[in-house]
């Protein structure tokens, strides 16, 4: 058992993160018994907060039937090990079709529709088994449903797991932009299981490269090595994995209490992000993953990075691309598109894009650019040293 540092954001606010453990543990978390307290001791203790010794939360009631939403491919290849750990008596279960596209008002209304169809009460544990999708549109549904249900995570991909499992940001797609509908909501607690990797497609273990690699250039360049390591499957081992996991914790949960609803320094978990979502948007989320879009949104902001006088390499991406085997074809005449697409992101304060640079590997930086010449150059670059 090994317990990192939770992530306290108020005294009332606190995310509690496990590795590698059984999914038992988290069921009983969620009933409010204490076999969570009576586990191994935090790797460290500077970064606990108020009530981290305390399991029940006002959850309390050990009979109180569960609402999980899960992934459908995940549940397919692991439902054994799911309905095992989750007694089937004691939970509703929802399954959620794979991809993006489940990021919607239509899906998060069933959603709602499927928790309000049985017994619902404040504190009914609500569980997320999946990917980012799922874990966005479960942590928005549970934020919603009777103004804030106990969350839980088990994230079943490398990125959910390095990334979108930790600071508590839920949300859903619409046409005016990726995640311009959601909330910020911190789950109870997140459990990572390794085993659920086992089926990963490399796509997706690349997916969650991007977001390792993010942590690289902006606080551990270390980082760097070991996320290109982690994308070879040659070189991918189980202590790896486990450094790389227990590292973006650290770095993103280190984030997030700093800055819970990024005001500042939080902003830094967006490099690459600005340029990959209006890829994925103008994409419509539909051959393009997320993890594709921001290591293509990276070099971008690379390149950006250099003009502006930084000394920022991309030669670790560039390496990776053989890997990742981008197809930008479709989108190579419109990077005019492109740039109108950033104006739109939300994190912009006015009519200046507001971008996250490197001024070197590991110290970030935040400026907003007028000049959409050099957002139109940073996208035919990309294009072009990665159709090359």
């Amino acid at each position: 058992m090994l317990q990192l540092p939770s992530l306290t954001i108020t005294d009332r606010d606190e995310s509690r993160f496990f590795l590698f453990d059984d999914l038992r543990l988290l069921w009983e978390h969620a009933r409010g018994t204490d076999l969570l307290d009576k586990a191994d001791k935090p790797v460290t203790a500077d970064a606990s907060g108020p009530g981290a010794g305390s399991a029940d939360d006002g959850i309390g009631k050990k009979d109180l039937q569960a609402v999980l939403i899960a992934d459908e491919h995940v549940m397919a290849a692991h439902r054994e090990r799911i309905n095992a750990a989750f007694p089937e008596d004691m939970v509703r279960c929802f399954e959620v079709p794979s991809g993006e596209t489940s990021k919607s008002v239509s899906m998060w209304n069933r959603v709602m529709d499927f928790a309000f169809s049985g017994p619902l009460k404040r504190n009914t544990p609500f569980i997320a088994i999946g990917g980012g999708v799922t874990g966005d549109l479960g942590g928005f549904a549970a934020a919603s449903l009777m103004r804030g249900l106990p969350l839980y995570h088990v994230p079943t991909t490398l990125l959910a797991m390095v990334d979108s499992a930790i600071g508590g940001k839920t949300g859903i797609n619409h046409a005016f932009g990726k995640n311009t509908i959601g909330a910020f909501y911190h789950p109870r607690a997140v459990l990572f299981d390794t085993a659920f990797l086992e089926t990963l497609p490399q796509r997706e273990w690349l997916c969650g490269i991007s977001e390792v690699l993010k942590y690289g250039y902006i606080s551990d360049p270390g980082l760097l090595v070991d996320g290109a390591a982690l994308a070879d499957p040659a070189t991918r081992t189980p202590e790896l994995l486990q450094h790389v996991i227990e590292r973006s914790v650290r770095i993103k949960s280190g984030v997030v209490a700093a800055d819970a609803r990024e005001s500042g320094r939080r902003a830094w978990l967006n490099f690459g992000h600005t340029f990959g979502h209006a890829l994925e948007t103008l994409d419509n989320y539909r051959n393009i993953n997320h993890g594709e879009a921001v290591y293509a949104g990276m070099i971008a902001a690379l390149f950006v990075s250099r003009r502006l006088g930084y000394q920022a390499s991309d030669d670790t991406l560039l390496q990776l691309k053989e890997k990742y085997r981008l197809d930008l074809r479709p989108y190579t005449s419109r990077a005019a598109e492109l740039v109108t697409l950033m104006t739109h992101d939300k994190k912009n304060r006015d009519k200046d894009i507001r971008l996250v640079l490197v001024s070197a590997h590991g110290s970030p930086l935040i400026t907003s650019v007028s000049d959409r010449s050099l957002m139109t150059d940073a996208w035919k670059y990309t294009f072009d040293v990665l159709m090359t």
